[in-house]
This record gives C-alpha cells, structure tokens and sequence, in this order.
C-alpha cells in the first residue's frame, strides 16, 4: 500500500487507522482505549504529529463551542 492510498483511506474510511496492531481499525483502537487513546497513539495511527493531534482537537472544541454558541474568550 502506498503512502497516497494510506492517506486516502485516513481521510475516507471511517474506521481506518494505519496500525497493523489494532488490524487497521479505530474500532479496535477504542476496545483498548476506552477512555481515550494518548496523544502519541493518536499521531502515530494518523500518521500525524502530537502538535498537530493538539492543533486539530482544539480546533475542533472552538468549532463545536461556536456551534453551541458558547462564549469563547
């Protein structure tokens, strides 16, 4: 599998991970994290940086608080 079709699956397939120990699934990824993977799993099955793990949860959290309509200062 090339680095292009990893990607690609990382941004289409929902339950993909690149982790052979997991068998390429978040699913199982959760069974063995169930209260949250640390932030160097995370980046290591996204085949991104822990920085960016960060950047993209706060992004996330800022977006769902503008959603709510929750004052972000």
């Amino acid at each position: 599998m090339t680095l292009e079709e990893i990607n690609e699956l990382l941004h289409k397939d929902t339950d993909f991970i690149y982790s052979k120990r997991f068998d390429f699934s978040i699913e199982k990824l959760l069974e063995r994290y169930p209260d949250g993977a640390p932030l160097k799993v995370i980046a290591q099955v996204l085949l991104i940086t822990e920085e960016e793990v960060e950047r993209l949860t706060q992004e996330a959290i800022l977006s769902l608080r503008k959603k709510m309509k929750v004052d972000v200062d």
